[in-house]
């Protein structure tokens, strides 16, 4: 019989006393796993075989064997378990856990440290790094094994460690791990340099390698950031590419471009290239005064140097000046004091002239340009407007002249208050005038100098000087004193809504009124056979062909004259100038002139007027001829009688008028309102006249003269539509004359 036990405990047994062996085990997971191995034909190779052995499997067995007929013989045996390790675990040095094939990433020139560790494994397993063949590292019978790499190379990229787990009696168990290193960028190149005009586009193109990952790439001029939408990036391995393409302008001249690439991995560390803009455009051109160097310093005969300054590239090699408003080029003038030496004008000796607007251009291979106006304000002495002109004056002895003298100079702020002086040059002395006929205004004196009786044709020279803080008037103004003359008749009369306009002729020399006469035209008396001479109107020369005395006359300071004072009828207009010399020669004429005739009475106005229609033929009856004769025969005696008595009626009003002196500014013959006929007899041809007064009442009192006068086809009603006062003993007379006052105010309120 055969026993076997573990440690101090029976396990298992084999039974051979009763024929064939009988197997027995502990119950329990150990008893399942362990069976007896009897081999029949090689008894000595029997043996008890354990099943799936178990670290707690190890320990001292012993086997008893009992004989029928000998001692029982004990066996012990020393079972030694060897327990592999677990699968190698690789940490980092934060002891995170790197699961996969790939370890980072890291930074390079960071510290490396990884761990590979090997839990269990009895005996304790050897523990080691490996770079392809090379040991790196090597642990004893240890479960970890450290690998330290102090920097990180770039080449450290991409790189294959190996951790190996050999236990003994054991196969080794093996972990890869790939290096997964960002790298710095290690190049910057910038392109596309060289020259270009101003407003077209380039393209700079800026290469990198090296970088893992791709870079970042910023562009910066002058320190300012590009836009990234102007860019495109191209990335080719470890080479990226940024392209920026820049519309190129005058202000990028001599600016910086810069290409900075930088790993966001490495904040700190960035790599850049740069280039500088080379731009060509055309001149910016300035002018500037540099001496002296304060504008207020310009004074008459000192110096001024303008330079021209040109922003222009390549730098401008041509430099011209210009003067005035139409931009006049100035050349080299040595009489005058102008040199022009590359970008300067020199001006020497300044004078008035020279107070103008300045300007330059600069020229190179890119074109040229005008700069902006420089003024310059010469300080100067007074300098009369008229420059050397000798200005006349007409004067008569016994009378005096009035002038007036203008001076440029500068502004008193600038170049002080003028002053001024006259004198008058006689033909036998030189004598001020006194200051108390003198009057300053600004920039101009007028001068008021009396001429005495004694003078001779030659009346004489005033001069004007001026001065101010600069200095004296160089030249004086002169004027001349000549006799005057008479002036000459106005020309081009017309006569437009009755109004009469003429222009003016000179005046001699001196100021001028104007004097208008008008004449009413009456029937002309019949010449005889034997009349050989003309009677003549006034002392002018004026023929009186049936022209009444003047009935109108006026005066004004511009020949311009209302004639809506004259009654109806027809006149003719004597226009004269007039002044403390004279009266001209000859009056401007203008005959046969129409007011308010009967041609014009349907004309709206002052005095309306209404001609009735013929009246309408009577009807055709066996007795017609005979009813025909005695309205024409009534008529004509109605139409006498009416004329009659209107023309008495007038010519007592005449006879009863008291006489006055004939003043220049009135009416001296009423002929408002009535049409007055000069002859002792009235023509059947000549049409009544009626006046109806009043203001409401005009048109009924109208109508009443209409129904009155019907059998006579040729009456005219004339109504007076101005307001009348309500006495009614107030006479004819009184308002003729209250008309002629109001329209001879009218005319002067007009001409005003």
């Amino acid at each position: 019989m055969i026993l076997f036990y573990y440690e101090c405990f029976f396990f298992f047994s084999v039974d051979f006393r009763n024929g064939p062996s009988v197997h027995w085990a502990t119950a329990g997971e150990f008893g399942a796993r362990t069976h007896f191995v009897l081999n029949e034909s090689d008894p000595s190779s029997a043996h008890l075989a354990v099943e799936k052995v178990v670290r707690y499997d190890e320990g001292i067995y012993r086997c008893r064997i009992d004989y029928v007929d000998s001692p029982t013989r004990n066996y012990r045996v020393n079972l030694t378990v060897i327990v592999p390790p677990e699968p190698p675990r690789l940490y980092d040095s934060e002891g995170r856990e790197i699961l996969g094939n790939f370890a980072g990433p890291f930074r390079e020139g960071q510290n490396l440290l990884l761990s590979c560790q090997a839990a269990g494994g009895k005996p304790p397993p050897d523990v080691s790094w490996y770079q392809g063949p090379d040991r790196l590292a090597f642990t004893r019978e240890g479960s970890v094994c450290q690998l330290h790499i102090p920097t990180l190379s770039r080449e450290m990229s991409g790189a294959k460690f190996q951790c190996r787990v050999e236990p003994p009696l054991l196969e080794p168990q093996f972990r890869d791990v790939t290096i997964k290193l960002f790298l710095k960028p290690q190049f910057v190149r910038v392109t596309g340099s060289g020259a270009t005009r101003a407003g077209q586009n380039r393209s700079f193109v800026c290469t990198t390698r090296g970088s893992k990952p791709a870079p970042n790439i910023d562009w910066f001029i002058n320190s300012r950031l590009v836009d990234s939408t102007m860019t495109e990036v191209e990335v080719d391995g470890d080479v990226t590419k940024s392209i920026l393409t820049w519309h190129v302008r005058r202000e990028d001249s001599g600016r910086q471009l810069v290409c900075r690439v930088s790993n966001p991995w490495f904040p700190a560390y960035t790599i850049e290239d740069s280039l500088m803009f080379e731009v060509m455009y055309p001149p910016v051109s300035q002018i500037s005064l540099i001496e002296p160097k304060e504008p207020r310093l310009l004074r008459e005969d000192e110096n001024a140097v303008l330079l021209c300054s040109a922003d222009a590239s390549p730098a401008a090699y041509n430099f011209t000046f210009y003067k005035g408003t139409e931009v006049y080029q100035i050349r080299d003038d040595p009489i005058a004091g102008i040199a022009v030496e590359g970008d300067r004008l020199m001006l020497r000796g300044l004078r008035r002239h020279h107070s103008t607007v300045y300007r330059c251009k600069a020229r190179n291979s890119e074109g040229s340009a005008l700069s902006d106006p420089l003024t310059l304000n010469v300080l100067t002495r007074p300098e009369c407007s008229a420059g050397s002109v000798v200005q006349q004056l007409a004067g008569a002895p016994g009378g005096e002249v009035r002038a007036r003298c203008s001076v440029n100079a500068p502004s008193s702020r600038d170049a002080g208050p003028l002053r001024f002086y006259w004198t008058y040059n006689g033909t036998k002395d030189v004598l001020p005038v006194p200051a108390s006929n003198v009057t300053v205004m600004g920039s101009s004196s007028t001068v008021i100098h009396g001429l005495h009786d004694d003078e001779d044709e030659d009346l004489g020279w005033l001069a004007c000087w001026a001065s101010n803080d600069i200095g004296n008037q160089r030249e004086p103004c002169l004027f001349r004193i000549m006799p005057a003359a008479l002036p000459e008749p106005p020309s081009n009369c017309e006569v437009t809504n009755e109004v009469l306009r003429c222009d003016a002729g000179h005046d001699g020399g001196l100021s001028q009124q104007f004097l208008l006469e008008a004449l009413e035209e009456v029937r002309p008396r019949q010449p005889t056979v034997d009349e050989n001479e003309i009677s003549t109107m006034n002392d002018q020369g004026i023929s009186g062909r049936g022209l009444s005395e003047a009935v109108y006359r006026y005066r004004n300071d511009k020949p311009q004259f209302s004639l809506d004072a004259l009654s109806p009828g027809r006149y003719t207009f004597l226009i004269y100038a007039e002044t403390p010399r004279g009266r001209s020669p000859r009056p401007a004429a203008l005959r046969s002139v129409s007011i308010r005739t009967v041609e014009d009475l349907d004309r709206p106005g002052s005095l309306q007027t209404m001609t009735p229609g013929p009246p309408s033929p009577p009807a055709q009856t066996d007795n017609s001829v005979a009813l025909l004769v005695g309205a024409a025969l009534s008529l004509v005696l109605l139409t006498i009688l009416t004329t009659l008595c209107v023309a008495l009626v007038v010519m007592c009003k005449k006879k009863n008028r008291p006489r006055r002196g004939a003043e220049p500014d009135t009416i001296s013959r009423r002929n408002i309102g009535v049409s007055m006929y000069g002859a002792s007899t009235i023509s059947p041809s000549i049409v009544p006249t009626v006046v109806v007064r009043g203001h409401r009442g005009s048109r009924v009192l109208a109508a009443r003269w209409s129904g009155v006068l019907d059998d006579a086809p040729l009456a005219v009603l004339a109504l007076d539509t101005r307001p009348h006062d309500s006495d009614s003993s107030r006479s004819d007379e009184d308002h003729h004359e209250t008309s002629l006052t109001r329209h001879i105010d009218d005319t002067s309120q007009i001409d005003t």
